[in-house]
């Protein structure tokens, strides 16, 4: 018999330190698909919802599409975005719920909206009370981001949550199958219980590469037990999202088990220790701009470039991708060679008011708050100049996690001089993938220093290519010390080791 799905996407990663807010027009960015334009906007473009559709297809599963609204990491949700969506969910879910078997949800995990911390927790809520409320027993099945800020609110109105297990998110597309394929299970028999186990714990992205402890080694034990026990049926390890003023912020745990509840907890306790026990490597700092350099003139020179890597600035985790604190102060050295993506759309949009070969004279970056440094001087020459439109070189790229595998970064341009090129996007585009640049007819792999706006996310694409890497401290509201943001709601929570 034919199985009916009824799915939605509602994805954003907030940083509530950041002042502006993340509206429709954010939203719209990425594309809002409404009913059958998921399908048609997500079949093969490598995300998340293209692995369920994948899998659903394969199942002969029809599924009822509802609303998907993505919008890339940024600032507090307007609560008009959060009423749009539940408006164009509910109105299907309410035509449709006496005949579908399941709901499937793609979600990030770390929503904060005006009016609700928990967007998720609360969201899930309200699903499972008009559920409850015409007396149906459907399974409520959602894939997650590894950043995720998971809640009990979370894990009790659903029947199974299923995270990434890759940061860089390489697996993405991969988890969403997976998700699909225990929801396939809960529709069969659907006497699952979810047992969830926070932590105090609220680390940066720098902590959480699954390459490195503390993630390694706690994510390692969890497929031992998955393999172990047929009871569990996943362990999610969540990193959390460190810059969200919330209650529920941080390291947490949970997974989905059938039989007792209590051997599952104590997995879960298991794996806290594990975790604890490689905690020193959860909070890493970074170097000077001036301690870094010193290390670089005394060190030899090889192939490939060195990647400065400015967590500060990591589009991925909300900020504006428009930093100049790296940047400024290189170019004042004298040093050269050097590749830099500043995300621009004023400076952009001058480069296309004028011809490929002229020079232009600029003041570049800083342009959204006073947190990332200050505009640069910049003379140079255009380079290149488009419509900023590129698909992603690795198919599996983190970024496809986000928006799929064809890329717009608005209007571009390329400026250059005998210091730095520079990439000036209109829309902030993560270095996630070497295409970013590819397409701009900028080779990283021959620069010299290449200035990356990132945490974790950008490891899959840059480090095969790079002779060594520094993380450098510099001003901006994704810093790796923590210690620096004026967290209200965070009770007995930990930011740092000292």
């Amino acid at each position: 018999m034919t199985k009916n799905v009824l799915m939605a996407v509602l994805f954003h990663e907030t940083h509530t330190f950041l002042q502006q807010k993340t509206g429709m027009d954010q939203f719209r960015q990425n594309g809002i698909n409404i009913g059958d334009e998921i399908l048609k906007n997500n079949i093969g473009n490598g995300s998340p919802t293209d692995g369920f559709l994948d899998y659903a297809e394969a199942k002969n599963w029809n599924v009822i599409p509802t609303i998907q609204m993505a919008a890339s990491p940024s600032g507090m949700v307007d609560d008009e975005a959060i009423e749009y969506f539940k408006r164009h969910f509910f109105d299907v879910l309410i035509s449709e719920y006496e005949n579908i078997d399941s709901i499937y949800l793609v979600l990030h995990g770390a929503m904060v909206s005006e009016a609700i911390d928990d967007v998720e927790g609360d969201l899930l809520f309200e699903i499972d009370d008009f559920l409850m409320g015409k007396k149906l027993n459907i399974p409520v099945v959602a894939v997650i981001d590894l950043h995720a800020n998971v809640s009990k609110k979370m894990t009790d109105h659903s029947a199974c949550l299923f995270s990434y297990q890759k940061n860089p998110h390489s697996d993405a597309r991969d988890a969403a199958i997976n998700a699909a394929k225990l929801l396939d299970q809960l529709m069969d028999d659907a006497k699952v219980s979810q047992i969830h186990l926070g932590s105090s714990y609220v680390i940066p992205p720098t902590g959480q590469a699954t390459a490195n402890d503390p993630l390694k080694s706690t994510l390692a034990r969890a497929r031992e037990i998955e393999k172990a026990d047929p009871d569990i049926l996943c362990i999610n390890v969540m990193g959390g999202y460190a810059y969200a003023d919330i209650a529920d912020c941080g390291f947490s745990l949970n997974c989905t088990a059938r039989g007792d509840t209590r051997k599952a907890h104590g997995y879960l306790e298991e794996l806290l220790q594990i975790f604890e026990s490689h905690l020193d490597q959860a909070y890493p700092l970074e170097a000077s701009l001036e301690t870094v350099l010193s290390d670089i003139d005394q060190t030899k020179s090889g192939p490939g470039p060195i990647l400065l890597i400015e967590p500060s600035d990591n589009i991925g985790g909300g900020t504006p991708g428009d930093g100049t604190g790296i940047l400024e102060p290189l170019l004042v050295s004298g040093r050269k060679n050097i590749v830099a993506i500043i995300n621009d759309p004023e400076a952009a949009t001058i480069c296309h008011d004028h011809a490929l070969g002229d020079t232009v004279e600029l003041m570049i970056g800083a342009k959204t708050d006073a947190h990332h440094g200050k505009p640069v001087k910049f003379k140079g020459t255009i380079e290149h100049l488009s419509d900023g439109k590129f698909i992603l070189e690795d198919k599996n790229s983190h970024l496809a996690s986000m928006v799929g595998n064809n890329i717009e970064m608005g209007l571009c341009a390329v400026v250059k001089n005998e210091r730095a090129t520079i990439l000036l996007s209109s829309h902030k585009t993560p270095p996630m993938d070497l295409g970013q640049l590819h397409s701009q007819n900028i080779m990283p792999e021959q620069a010299e220093l290449v200035i990356i706006k990132a945490a974790v996310s950008h490891k899959d694409a840059y480090d095969p290519i790079a002779r060594t890497s520094y993380y450098v401290d510099s001003p901006g509201l994704c810093s790796s010390n923590l210690k620096r943001f004026p967290y209200k709601k965070l009770k007995n929570k930990k930011i740092s080791l000292n």
